[in-house]
């Protein structure tokens, strides 16, 4: 376990099962600790999981995005969970994380990844934002009656003048993560490579493409 001082302060981003039962194991075993939540907008998933660790005892605070850098200074460790775990030991992850990420960097705090060996991915993030990223609904953001003014199709090149981007993922480095932490143990970035490859042959990476004619 990592949690090693008293009244420790941990901060996470959104909702993750594995972070929340982390966190549960850790309360079971009697580590003293806090926790701050991001929210997570636009979904505000963190609202859900501040619930869920209040209700198991769980001392936690619920911050906005945007507070990310300013309460940095006061935690201790980012514990957070993703959504892939790239082979360059990069990781994709809830929107918002790489600012979290960044912040850590910002002030010397380790930011911990936790999740299971289902989120090892073979693939190299060469263009995450165009390959493995998903946009949502602009209503997250933005109530279309209160807006429609704003969308002007008129323009001389028939563009809108207001565009919304949801982005569902971002895209972490390696040089941001300080530990991986998974079922099989704990692993440095630099080593994640090798882990997904006792998972994955070559033959796993080759797409066959059925003939039409």
């Amino acid at each position: 376990m990592l949690f090693v001082c008293h009244s420790e302060v941990i901060l996470t981003l959104g909702r993750s099962r594995t972070v929340k039962e982390f966190l549960y194991a850790a309360k079971e075993k009697k580590r003293s600790f806090r926790v701050f939540v991001a929210e997570g907008a636009p979904r505000y998933q963190g609202h859900a999981l501040a619930k869920e660790l209040v209700e198991k005892g769980i001392q936690t605070t619920v911050i906005t995005d945007s507070a990310v850098f300013a309460m940095i200074s006061r935690v201790n460790m980012v514990i957070v969970g993703v959504h892939a775990i790239m082979a360059n030991g990069g990781v994709i992850a809830p929107v918002g994380m790489n600012m979290v990420a960044l912040a850590a960097q910002r002030h010397a705090v380790p930011f911990v990844v936790v999740a299971g060996s289902h989120k090892l991915c073979p693939l190299y993030p060469h263009n995450p934002e165009v390959l493995l990223n998903e946009l949502k609904s602009p209503s997250d953001l933005l109530d279309f009656g209160e807006f429609s003014n704003c969308m002007n199709f008129s323009t001389q090149d028939g563009t809108p003048l207001l565009n919304v981007a949801n982005p569902t993922f971002d895209y972490v480095p390696p040089k941001l993560v300080s530990l991986f932490i998974t079922d099989t143990g704990g692993h440095s970035p630099s080593y994640m490579y090798r882990l997904i490859s006792e998972y994955y042959s070559a033959d796993d990476l080759v797409v066959r493409r059925k003939s039409t004619s």
